[in-house]
């Protein structure tokens, strides 16, 4: 798979995954590394309108306004980690012109999964109380997510992607939030355009990101100064 030729043409957009926010630990170690490299990047708040009203729908816009906001000569990257990564394969495949994908651990599967984690009992009490309570890193304290969050999900495709651009997929092995078969699964449905990276981590990726920066600057073809 070869690289991209001219980094100084990218647009990086970092989408960052739920309950979390664009000052997140991965957030801001991929946007230094990025302005180091002298590649553009934006991190946008998916948090919209707020975290309480959040819908897939709603963030996909903020994704396509930054999209639409770099300039005409400049390629964009999507990346994102956990449902930020699963916001864009679903932005690439429909929305977004993207040059890249590069997913950290991607939510696929989220609508199944809501239902793993949570329990038949959870889903049924969110339904019924219309709300139900997560814990916020970027906040730091439980909010409150409207089930309208669920209800938007049946709106998008979460699985079986296939992928129009070079994607680089990094999960981890012990991930229990996001099981790597599903990245597997991707893999398996785009084997000529993606390079999956299995590490021994689990969800969060963030025990060595320096090894993960190598793995983005290979396939980015980002040359070292």
């Amino acid at each position: 798979m070869s690289g991209l030729t001219n980094t100084s043409q990218l647009s990086i957009v970092y989408l960052h995954g739920f309950a979390s926010g664009n000052g997140s630990t991965k957030a801001k170690f991929f946007k230094q590394k990025f302005e180091e490299a002298g590649i553009d990047i934006v991190v946008p708040d998916l948090n919209v309108p707020t975290f309480e009203d959040m819908t897939l729908s709603a963030q996909l816009s903020v994704v396509d306004a930054e999209a639409r906001k770099i300039a005409a000569d400049k390629s964009i990257v999507l990346m994102g980690s956990s449902m930020g990564g699963l916001l864009a394969a679903i932005a690439a495949e429909s929305i977004v012109d993207s040059e890249r994908l590069i997913l950290l651990a991607p939510g696929f599967g989220i609508t199944r999964r809501w239902r793993e984690l949570i329990g038949e009992e959870g889903m049924e009490q969110w339904q019924r109380t219309g709300q139900r309570s997560f814990f916020h890193y970027a906040r730091n304290k439980e909010l409150p997510l409207n089930y309208s969050f669920i209800e938007d999900l049946s709106a998008h495709k979460t699985e079986g992607f296939k992928v129009k651009v070079p994607a680089l997929v990094i999960h981890g092995i012990n991930d229990d939030t996001v099981p790597i078969d599903h990245s597997r699964e991707f893999a398996k449905m785009n084997p000529r355009l993606t390079t999956l990276i299995e590490l021994d981590e689990g969800h969060e990726l963030t025990s060595d990101l320096n090894r993960i920066w190598l793995d983005v600057e290979r396939f980015l073809n980002i040359q070292n100064n």
